[in-house]
């Protein structure tokens, strides 16, 4: 058997995300809160898979997601804790 698919493939976009669909993503997320995944495409009007909105809020679009380099800080807590912990 197996897992049921996550939506209908017939008329769900694929590729890279435009501007628009984020914007259109993020107003529905602070209006309604991340929670019921599988709403947010019919609410919403998008045409991605519920699966898709997800891992583009979680991995993307979500407030408190920190882009760059490593500061001096978070490089020496590395070091250290893998001179404490070692590799595994």
């Amino acid at each position: 058997m197996g897992r049921p698919p996550c939506c209908e493939k017939i008329g769900i976009k694929k590729g890279p995300w435009t501007p628009e669909e984020d914007i259109i993503l993020v107003c529905y997320i602070q209006e309604h809160g991340p929670g019921n995944w599988r709403s947010v495409p019919t609410n919403t009007g998008l045409l991605r898979c519920s699966k898709s909105c997800r891992l583009r809020w979680t991995n993307y679009l979500r407030p408190g997601i920190k882009r760059g380099n490593f500061t001096p800080h978070e490089e020496g807590m590395i070091i250290h804790l893998q001179a404490l912990l070692g590799n595994k």
